[in-house]
Protein backbone atom coordinates (compact mmCIF):
# COMPACT_ATOMS: atom_id res chain seq x y z
CA UNK A 1 0.00 0.00 0.00
CA UNK A 2 1.50 3.03 -1.06
CA UNK A 3 0.48 6.65 0.44
CA UNK A 4 0.25 10.04 -1.89
CA UNK A 5 0.28 13.33 -0.12
CA UNK A 6 -2.50 15.60 -0.84
CA UNK A 7 -1.66 18.48 -2.80
CA UNK A 8 -1.55 21.74 -1.23
CA UNK A 9 -4.21 23.92 -1.02
CA UNK A 10 -3.91 27.57 -2.62
CA UNK A 11 -3.32 28.75 1.16
CA UNK A 12 -0.64 26.22 2.17
CA UNK A 13 1.31 27.04 -1.03
CA UNK A 14 1.01 30.87 -0.24
CA UNK A 15 2.01 30.75 3.11
CA UNK A 16 4.95 28.30 2.30
CA UNK A 17 6.25 30.80 -0.58
CA UNK A 18 5.37 33.90 1.97
CA UNK A 19 7.67 31.94 5.23
CA UNK A 20 10.67 31.66 2.66
CA UNK A 21 10.22 35.50 1.63
CA UNK A 22 9.83 36.63 5.43
CA UNK A 23 13.04 34.45 6.18
CA UNK A 24 15.32 36.13 3.23
CA UNK A 25 14.01 39.64 3.43
CA UNK A 26 14.85 39.34 7.66
CA UNK A 27 18.00 37.63 6.88
CA UNK A 28 19.35 39.67 4.45
CA UNK A 29 18.05 43.89 5.69
CA UNK A 30 17.80 45.42 2.59
CA UNK A 31 16.92 43.24 -0.05
CA UNK A 32 13.43 43.50 -1.75
CA UNK A 33 11.72 40.13 -1.97
CA UNK A 34 8.19 39.88 -3.91
CA UNK A 35 5.76 37.97 -2.39
CA UNK A 36 3.29 35.40 -3.80
CA UNK A 37 -0.05 37.23 -4.50
CA UNK A 38 -2.56 36.03 -1.92
CA UNK A 39 -4.87 33.46 -2.23
CA UNK A 40 -8.10 35.78 -1.47
CA UNK A 41 -9.53 38.81 -2.47
CA UNK A 42 -12.61 39.26 -1.01
CA UNK A 43 -11.14 41.41 2.37
CA UNK A 44 -12.81 44.05 4.14
CA UNK A 45 -11.56 47.40 4.15
CA UNK A 46 -9.80 48.71 6.68
CA UNK A 47 -11.50 52.07 6.74
CA UNK A 48 -13.66 53.97 4.20
CA UNK A 49 -12.01 54.95 1.03
CA UNK A 50 -8.84 52.57 1.95
CA UNK A 51 -8.39 49.30 0.09
CA UNK A 52 -7.28 46.92 1.82
CA UNK A 53 -3.58 45.56 1.29
CA UNK A 54 -3.96 42.36 0.17
CA UNK A 55 -0.32 40.79 0.20
CA UNK A 56 0.08 42.21 3.38
CA UNK A 57 -2.90 41.19 5.27
CA UNK A 58 -2.18 37.64 3.85
CA UNK A 59 1.45 37.53 4.84
CA UNK A 60 1.17 38.99 8.27
CA UNK A 61 -1.73 36.19 8.36
CA UNK A 62 0.31 33.20 7.76
CA UNK A 63 2.18 33.50 10.99
CA UNK A 64 -0.87 34.07 13.37
CA UNK A 65 -2.79 31.17 14.95
CA UNK A 66 -4.64 30.16 18.19
CA UNK A 67 -1.35 30.72 20.47
CA UNK A 68 -0.47 34.64 19.41
CA UNK A 69 -2.17 38.08 20.27
CA UNK A 70 -2.86 40.16 17.48
CA UNK A 71 -3.84 44.08 16.75
CA UNK A 72 -3.84 46.39 13.81
CA UNK A 73 -4.70 49.60 12.63
CA UNK A 74 -5.47 52.46 11.00
CA UNK A 75 -5.22 56.04 10.74
CA UNK A 76 -3.27 56.41 14.47
CA UNK A 77 -6.00 54.21 15.55
CA UNK A 78 -6.17 50.21 16.79
CA UNK A 79 -9.12 49.00 15.49
CA UNK A 80 -11.42 46.82 17.55
CA UNK A 81 -12.43 42.93 17.52
CA UNK A 82 -15.72 44.53 16.50
CA UNK A 83 -14.49 46.14 13.15
CA UNK A 84 -15.27 43.74 10.09
CA UNK A 85 -11.47 43.08 8.88
CA UNK A 86 -11.01 42.29 12.80
CA UNK A 87 -13.48 39.46 12.61
CA UNK A 88 -12.39 38.40 9.15
CA UNK A 89 -9.05 37.63 10.56
CA UNK A 90 -9.63 36.40 13.75
CA UNK A 91 -12.36 33.75 12.08
CA UNK A 92 -9.58 33.13 9.45
CA UNK A 93 -6.57 32.18 11.43
CA UNK A 94 -8.08 31.80 15.23
CA UNK A 95 -6.03 34.48 16.44
CA UNK A 96 -6.78 36.31 19.48
CA UNK A 97 -7.03 40.28 19.31
CA UNK A 98 -5.20 41.68 22.84
CA UNK A 99 -4.07 45.20 23.92
CA UNK A 100 -1.02 46.43 21.76
CA UNK A 101 1.13 46.10 24.69
CA UNK A 102 0.54 42.57 24.86
CA UNK A 103 0.74 41.97 21.14
CA UNK A 104 3.00 39.19 18.89
CA UNK A 105 1.86 40.52 15.97
CA UNK A 106 0.85 44.16 14.52
CA UNK A 107 -0.50 44.71 10.86
CA UNK A 108 -0.25 48.28 10.45
CA UNK A 109 -2.66 49.55 7.24
CA UNK A 110 -1.07 52.78 6.86
CA UNK A 111 2.33 54.47 7.19
CA UNK A 112 0.62 57.21 9.92
CA UNK A 113 -0.36 54.29 11.87
CA UNK A 114 4.03 53.96 12.69
CA UNK A 115 3.13 56.51 15.34
CA UNK A 116 1.99 53.87 17.20
CA UNK A 117 5.20 51.53 17.63
CA UNK A 118 6.38 52.74 20.60
CA UNK A 119 2.96 51.22 22.28
CA UNK A 120 3.90 48.06 21.12
CA UNK A 121 6.57 45.51 22.99
CA UNK A 122 10.29 45.33 22.70
CA UNK A 123 10.80 42.02 24.71
CA UNK A 124 12.63 42.24 28.05
CA UNK A 125 16.40 41.24 28.91
CA UNK A 126 15.19 38.02 30.67
CA UNK A 127 12.81 37.40 27.80
CA UNK A 128 13.54 39.45 24.97
CA UNK A 129 11.92 37.07 22.37
CA UNK A 130 8.33 38.41 24.32
CA UNK A 131 8.14 41.04 21.67
CA UNK A 132 6.25 42.47 18.63
CA UNK A 133 6.41 41.37 15.20
CA UNK A 134 5.02 44.52 12.80
CA UNK A 135 3.85 44.05 9.50
CA UNK A 136 3.45 47.85 7.68
CA UNK A 137 2.07 48.92 4.74
CA UNK A 138 3.76 51.40 2.60
CA UNK A 139 2.76 52.32 -0.89
CA UNK A 140 6.35 52.02 -2.49
CA UNK A 141 9.83 50.66 -1.84
CA UNK A 142 12.60 51.36 -4.31
CA UNK A 143 15.68 49.21 -3.84
CA UNK A 144 18.87 51.49 -3.56
CA UNK A 145 16.52 54.59 -2.88
CA UNK A 146 17.64 57.19 -0.98
CA UNK A 147 15.67 57.41 2.06
CA UNK A 148 17.16 54.83 4.67
CA UNK A 149 20.61 53.56 4.81
CA UNK A 150 20.63 50.13 6.23
CA UNK A 151 23.79 48.61 8.22
CA UNK A 152 24.23 45.69 11.10
CA UNK A 153 24.41 41.88 10.60
CA UNK A 154 23.14 40.61 6.91
CA UNK A 155 24.87 43.44 5.48
CA UNK A 156 28.32 43.73 4.11
CA UNK A 157 28.97 47.68 4.47
CA UNK A 158 25.48 49.84 3.62
CA UNK A 159 22.80 49.69 2.22
CA UNK A 160 19.85 52.76 1.10
CA UNK A 161 16.17 51.91 0.41
CA UNK A 162 13.75 54.27 -0.96
CA UNK A 163 10.38 55.24 0.83
CA UNK A 164 8.98 58.06 -1.37
CA UNK A 165 6.08 58.60 0.30
CA UNK A 166 6.80 58.71 3.79
CA UNK A 167 6.87 61.96 5.76
CA UNK A 168 10.39 62.90 8.17
CA UNK A 169 8.20 62.30 11.33
CA UNK A 170 6.94 58.34 9.86
CA UNK A 171 10.54 57.88 8.80
CA UNK A 172 11.84 59.34 12.22
CA UNK A 173 9.56 56.96 14.33
CA UNK A 174 11.87 54.03 12.50
CA UNK A 175 14.97 54.62 14.21
CA UNK A 176 13.60 55.14 17.67
CA UNK A 177 14.42 52.58 20.33
CA UNK A 178 16.80 51.32 17.78
CA UNK A 179 20.71 49.85 19.24
CA UNK A 180 18.62 48.44 22.54
CA UNK A 181 19.66 44.94 21.18
CA UNK A 182 18.29 41.95 22.19
CA UNK A 183 15.35 44.37 22.98
CA UNK A 184 13.46 45.43 19.78
CA UNK A 185 10.71 45.13 17.32
CA UNK A 186 10.96 43.12 14.34
CA UNK A 187 9.42 45.26 10.98
CA UNK A 188 8.13 43.80 7.42
CA UNK A 189 6.92 46.69 5.13
CA UNK A 190 4.74 45.63 2.12
CA UNK A 191 4.17 47.65 -0.60
CA UNK A 192 1.13 47.81 -3.19
CA UNK A 193 3.47 45.59 -5.91
CA UNK A 194 4.15 43.07 -3.19
CA UNK A 195 7.54 44.24 -2.33
CA UNK A 196 8.96 43.29 1.11
CA UNK A 197 11.33 44.84 3.12
CA UNK A 198 12.80 42.97 6.27
CA UNK A 199 14.19 45.30 9.26
CA UNK A 200 15.59 43.04 12.08
CA UNK A 201 16.43 44.37 15.35
CA UNK A 202 19.57 44.30 14.77
CA UNK A 203 19.39 46.62 12.39
CA UNK A 204 20.74 50.17 11.99
CA UNK A 205 18.80 52.74 10.86
CA UNK A 206 19.29 56.49 9.77
CA UNK A 207 18.09 58.69 7.29
CA UNK A 208 19.31 59.76 3.83
CA UNK A 209 17.03 62.32 2.49
CA UNK A 210 16.26 64.69 5.41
Amino acid sequence: MSLVAAPQTPLERFNGQTFRVLLDCLARPGKIGQLPPPPFTNVPSPADGTPPQLTAIAACMSLLDQTVGFVHAINQTWLPINHPLSRWITVRSNVRMLTPSMADFALLHDLASIALLPELPVGTMLYPEQSCTVFLCVPTLVAGGSTLRLAGPGIATTVTVGLPEATPNELAVLTVRRGQFPLGIDLFLIDRQSCCLGLPRTTEITLCRY
